[in-house]
């Protein structure tokens, strides 16, 4: 099992409940008006909606995994290409993951 952590602006939600939704990710925790800093800027978490990041945890089981990731970096680039070639605040991180309860 893989816990598949994706950060993103404010903006990108809805894209990514509707990556959800179309590929079957039906157990997932969002975390919203997270603040941060990193490539692509720094936001407090604090201000509007532009200056917000939301936090996707899903954990997922090894069987979902490859086909999910692949449908995630789909969107990366696709929000890419929509952005002139520029980078977006998009991040993906895949860590193990242990039921414990």
């Amino acid at each position: 099992m893989k816990m598949l952590t994706i950060i993103c602006r404010e903006k990108f939600k809805e894209k990514v409940l509707v990556l959800f939704a179309t590929r079957g990710i039906k157990g997932y925790t969002v975390i919203s008006g997270a603040g941060g800093g990193g490539a692509t800027g720094t936001v407090s978490g604090t201000h509007g909606w532009t200056d917000r990041n939301n936090l996707f945890l899903a954990a997922l089981d090894n069987d979902q995994m490859a086909t999910r990731v692949t449908t995630v970096k789909e969107l990366h680039a696709k929000l890419v290409t929509e952005h002139s070639g520029n980078e977006v605040a998009l991040k993906v991180f895949l860590q193990p993951c242990e039921v414990i309860l």
